[in-house]
């Protein structure tokens, strides 16, 4: 099943273009295709889970529209994105309700202290975006952004970021602050492809393999 065609067919068709147009120029980890993987992420786990799909396919959609606008500002691009979506969603007549749910799952999909996800939508969105940074994608996405930054992908020196320094530091704990089952069953087999990647990684650095 295509989960990403399901929930764009239920979305109107000019507000996936409006949020599509947001997503020029941006970085290969963060580009309109992660956000068709979150949407396809949200749609199975919004099912298996009993989410309210409106909600959520919203959410979802709109969740990183303003990380360009980050880029330009240094605003956090959850509030950014939180702005645009209740501008968008009025014009096209959703109620107050809708709208405030959609800005809070949009809020919550940064995990932070003061703020983490406690709705089931905000809940299957933060998975759902987190989901896209492990596994063979996320193996993928740290290191095209690595290449945005302008990194090393293998570094001598300890302070250097590099991909296996972010899988070693991030990556690895993201099974474990996952919400639903769904997610979590998910990142089982996600983690494991991961830890086996960069164990093969590792080895070849050395000549070993």
């Amino acid at each position: 099943m295509d989960y990403a065609a399901k929930a764009i067919a239920a979305l109107p068709a000019d507000l996936v273009e409006e949020a599509r147009k947001c997503f020029d120029g941006q970085d290969p980890a963060h580009d309109w295709q992660h956000n068709l993987r979150v949407l396809a992420m949200c749609e199975r786990i919004g099912e298996e889970e009993g989410a309210d799909m409106l909600v959520l396919r919203l959410a979802a959609l709109l969740h990183d529209v303003g990380r360009a606008e980050e880029r330009r500002t240094g605003e956090c691009h959850a509030e950014i994105s939180a702005r645009v979506a209740e501008k968008w969603l009025r014009e096209r007549g959703h109620g107050e309700n809708v709208i405030a749910r959609v800005q809070s799952a949009i809020l919550a999909h940064r995990f932070r202290k003061e703020r983490p996800p406690v709705s089931l939508e905000e809940q299957i969105l933060f998975d759902a975006d987190k989901l896209d940074s492990i596994g063979a994608i996320g193996v993928a996405r740290v290191f095209a952004y690595t290449g945005v930054i302008g990194g090393p992908i293998q570094s001598d020196d300890p302070q250097q970021h590099t991909p296996a320094k972010e899988y070693a530091w991030k990556l690895t704990r993201i099974k474990d602050r996952l919400f639903t089952k769904t997610a979590r069953e998910i990142a089982q087999e996600r983690h494991a492809f991961m830890a086996r990647f960069f164990e093969q990684w590792e080895l070849e650095v050395k000549g070993l393999q």
